[in-house]
């Protein structure tokens, strides 16, 4: 069923958000973040010969937002792997169309697992990997809609397997980091073995 591991990984995130959080701003920021991604997947807009779901358009103006009040010339580091990462989006999807023998699995986890390990070969920090996913991923829709409009003029942008291919992403980064985060507390709590002096 398309879109069910989208809403599965956004009401995981708002029940971390609302529950599990300390209060404060960025608690509420994504505790609606997450409410307005859920709330607007079911909503579509005609822009322009695309029709696009509203989702999408939340996901974009917020990563754009985001990016926007990075520190001094962060905003262009990231402006420049985002486009790398559309660039890689959108050439996977040309792929997966025209040449399909290459898809060996299935195609949305290929996906997800592809803009994942883009992101992480631009960004260290896992806050920017998730925010060059979100804003990469965007362009590299539009992109890939520029480029079979011809094809399928019909085409949606941010449709369920979109949005379901991005949520793979996201949670696969995440829990590539939770496994470094806590093998790295063992590596500190495991004792040193003293040598012995001859």
């Amino acid at each position: 069923m398309e879109g069910a591991l989208f809403y599965l990984f956004f009401w995981f995130v708002w029940i971390i958000a609302t529950f599990l959080m300390k209060k404060g701003a960025d608690r509420t920021q994504l505790a609606a973040f997450a409410l307005l991604m859920i709330s607007f997947a079911s909503w579509a807009v005609k822009v322009g010969p695309f029709h696009a779901v509203a989702s999408f358009f939340v996901l974009f103006f917020s990563s754009c937002y985001v990016a926007v009040t990075q520190r001094p010339c962060g905003w262009l580091r990231m402006a420049l792997s985002a486009s790398g990462l559309a660039f890689a989006y959108a050439a996977f999807r040309l792929l997966a169309l025209f040449d399909p023998v290459w898809i060996w699995l299935d195609g949305q986890w290929m996906l997800g697992w592809w803009m994942a390990l883009i992101s992480s070969l631009f960004h260290p920090r896992i806050s920017a990997r998730l925010l060059c996913l979100a804003l990469g991923g965007c362009q590299g829709e539009v992109v890939y809609a520029m480029s079979i409009c011809r094809m399928a003029p019909g085409y949606v942008l941010g449709s369920f397997s979109f949005l379901d291919a991005l949520a793979i992403s996201a949670l696969s980064l995440l829990v590539w980091e939770s496994i470094r985060f806590f093998s790295l507390e063992l590596e500190e709590k495991r004792p040193v073995r003293r040598t012995r002096q001859p």
